[in-house]
């Protein structure tokens, strides 16, 4: 049965115990995601032992800590007051995402609280599982970069210079010995920058992704990167495809699941692809169709033929799974790939920094000996 729904954010209740502006504020960010999907898993639990939905939250409340615990308890008393467990979570914790408040408004309506729980505890435990695979296989490279740029960062400013002052002449030094102190007194006289210029980069780039415009391409420039691209298209199809497999298999319409969908993806240019999409299957296009004439076409090509079987077959949302599924399996052999790729060059990379330092002060140290 396909549900239709209108995102809202719901008006301020009078429950009993119900929290300030800031406290509500605080909880967006103190409430962490593994909290969350903890509580779909205890909700799950709970509903299929038959304990009614205002029980089973206030059980939850119990069993969680700090801020969700009251967010929960305040909920509870907004479902006791006459509201409906969606709009109740719309007015508690609407930080927990229209996508699983949109499934427990579908589990309301259809009578499959339990099950839709059970699909948001798995949307997030798959999102978990691939940003812990993206974060596991970029923590090595990153820890020796940063190893190795201290390193030279300190033998180029503190040892070099102490190093120099016995060398005498700088001008009877080799070319090699030369260049390594001119780097030096750069790095000592610039090294501030060095470390700044990538934070700074880093800020620009998260306050430019805020203008939508500016957003979007700076997210399509993201995809299209040489090494790491595929690891964002990638990770992106998985989540996509997963996650309106679950959705279309919940029984919420394919409109209001790209809408849904589109509201969780982090890449702007996919949720532009997304929006497109849905814009044609209002049009009435069938969504092969209408995601074939997007992008997405060609960022996620198996997606419109398994979706088009399955459009024919009944079976869309094994369509979906089986592309997230093969997606997924691509995510984790690039990450494999890139980690191989990544470990010989830092190892060349700061080899040959090591070497260059040491081939430079032998020199350097073999001239200062023979001009005695």
């Amino acid at each position: 049965m396909a549900v239709s729904f209108e995102n809202h954010a719901g008006k301020p209740g009078a429950a009993h115990g119900e929290r300030g502006a800031f406290e509500r504020f605080m909880a967006r960010l103190l409430v962490g995601k593994g909290a969350v999907e903890q509580m779909f898993l205890q909700m799950v639990i709970l509903l299929k032992g038959d304990v009614p939905a205002v029980a089973a939250l206030e059980t939850c409340a119990d069993l969680s800590k700090g801020n969700l615990g009251t967010a929960l308890r305040e909920a509870a008393g907004h479902v006791r007051g006459g509201a409906t467990l969606a709009k109740a979570l719309r007015q508690s914790m609407p930080w927990i995402g229209e996508l699983f408040i949109g499934l427990v408004e579908v589990g309301e309506t259809n009578g499959s609280l339990s099950q839709m729980f059970g699909y948001a505890a798995r949307i997030m435990q798959q999102r978990r599982t691939i940003r812990s695979q993206v974060v596991r296989a970029m923590t090595y490279p990153a820890i020796v970069v940063v190893m190795g740029l201290g390193v030279g960062y300190y033998v180029s400013t503190v040892a070099i210079p102490k190093i120099a002052s016995v060398m005498g002449n700088p001008e009877s030094l080799p070319a090699v010995t030369k260049s390594l102190l001119s780097s030096s007194a750069w790095l000592k006289a610039n090294g501030a920058w060095l470390v700044l210029t990538p934070v700074l980069a880093a800020a620009a780039w998260a306050l430019l992704r805020r203008a939508p415009a500016i957003g979007t391409f700076l997210d399509r420039i993201a995809l299209a990167a040489p090494v790491f691209g595929k690891v964002g298209r990638f990770s992106a199809n998985a989540l996509f495809n997963h996650t309106m497999s679950m959705l279309v298999a919940s029984g919420i319409s394919v409109v209001d699941g790209l809408d849904l969908v589109c509201g969780t993806m982090s890449n702007g240019w996919y949720r532009l692809q997304i929006s497109e999409a849905r814009r044609g299957v209002m049009s009435g296009r069938m969504l092969s169709d209408a995601i074939r004439g997007t992008a997405m076409k060609r960022l996620s090509p198996l997606t419109p033929a398994l979706v088009r079987v399955g459009e024919s077959s009944g079976s869309m949302d094994e369509g979906l799974r089986y592309v997230g599924d093969y997606y997924s399996a691509a995510l984790e052999r690039r990450l494999d790939l890139l980690g191989k790729l990544v470990e010989p060059a830092l190892i060349v990379v700061v080899g040959g920094m090591v070497a260059y330092v040491y081939i430079a002060f032998f020199m350097g140290m073999a001239a200062m000996n023979a001009g005695r």
